[in-house]
């Protein structure tokens, strides 16, 4: 009896092991920071922590790559997408008054202010896809958020291409653990 109890348990962690090895390869498809080269007409830049007002050292991380796009001249427009932080202002905010003190003019800026998820920063950014007419999207998060991103993005029939931002700021294996349980939930949920 002893002898089988054993052999499940191990059994289990192998395969524990062997699923948390794939969430792993999952959140890791888009390590390495693209270079996006076609025009488009919109990027959107998927929300993060204010930092007393402030895009968080990360959040600045994602602005940087949105700015170098439109500074490129590789879009036109930015979504900026997220609801309300912990500063009495929305994130969407914070991220609009960051480019704007950076030269971009606000007629530029799409604020989407309502999202509290990824799934919602799509879904809403969505929404102001189709009332402003804009098709031609990329989509601004870092790396590891990167798959689960596009995944959504998919589900909703949002034809993007990724902008992956590799951090110089983030301790990388706790944002993919955390990002690898995000997609342990998504599936759970989505099936």
């Amino acid at each position: 009896m002893r002898k089988i109890v054993l052999i499940t348990v191990c059994l289990l962690l192998g395969c524990l092991f062997i699923g948390w090895i794939y969430l792993w390869s999952l959140v890791s498809q888009y390590d390495e920071q693209t270079d996006p080269s076609a025009k488009r007409e919109v990027a959107i830049v998927l929300g993060a922590a204010l930092w007393d007002g402030e895009p968080s050292p990360a959040l600045r991380e994602r602005l940087e790559a949105a700015l170098q796009l439109y500074e490129d001249g590789l879009v036109a427009r930015i979504i900026l997408s997220g609801g309300e932080g912990n500063d009495g202002i929305s994130e969407a905010e914070g991220m609009k008054r960051y480019l704007t003190a950076r030269g971009v003019p606000a007629d530029d800026l799409l604020l989407e202010e309502e999202a509290a998820n990824t799934q919602e920063n799509l879904s809403f950014s969505q929404a102001i896809l189709k009332e402003a007419g804009l098709t031609e999207v990329y989509i601004v998060t870092h790396d590891y958020h990167m798959y689960r991103a596009m995944k959504i993005a998919a589900e909703l029939q949002l034809e993007a291409q990724p902008v992956s931002v590799h951090s110089r700021v983030l301790f990388k294996p706790y944002h993919k653990t955390r990002e690898s349980l995000a997609l342990i939930k998504y599936y759970l949920v989505n099936g």
